[in-house]
């Protein structure tokens, strides 16, 4: 009996967790704000994955306006943060800054700022190490691209 009792209780777990980290599809009726708060409910259940994939779909769909394009991408640095993808968060978060350079007009500054701020929680050492990964990667992609001299 405690066996039969002990397979129904994991049975009974495994289908819960199966449910809990399913993502649901999103209607089409939902507005930005309401699938980025999908994405900021997913964070706070740890449920980073289902929270990228809510992100990404709201710029899917909505990423022509640059309010909705800034914070679905902050968020998604935002969720590299939280996993410790740190590189992949700098580089979401370096993009992000980018943008300002040449569309400060039309994008809201509240976003850059974030970006920033998200950058200083990139451990110092780990932050050191991406940038000069990057910088490498860039020196031997520039030296490719030269034509040579023959």
């Amino acid at each position: 009996m405690k066996k039969i009792t002990s397979i129904i209780a994991t049975i009974f777990a495994f289908s819960l967790l199966i449910s809990c980290t399913t993502i649901k599809e999103i209607p089409e009726d939902k507005t930005a704000a309401q699938i980025i708060q999908y994405g900021q409910n997913a964070v706070t259940n740890a449920q980073y994955k289902t929270a990228l994939y809510y992100y990404e779909e709201a710029i899917h769909r909505f990423g022509s306006n640059p309010e909705i394009y800034t914070e679905a991408t902050y968020e998604i640095g935002h969720v590299y943060i939280k996993q410790r993808k740190y590189e992949d968060a700098y580089k979401i978060f370096s993009d992000l800054i980018a943008l300002y350079d040449y569309n400060a007009a039309v994008l809201p500054a509240k976003h850059k700022k974030l970006a920033q701020i998200g950058i200083s929680q990139i451990p110092e050492k780990k932050l050191a190490d991406i940038k000069a990964k990057l910088e490498k990667e860039s020196a031997k992609s520039t030296l490719q691209t030269q034509p040579s001299e023959e």
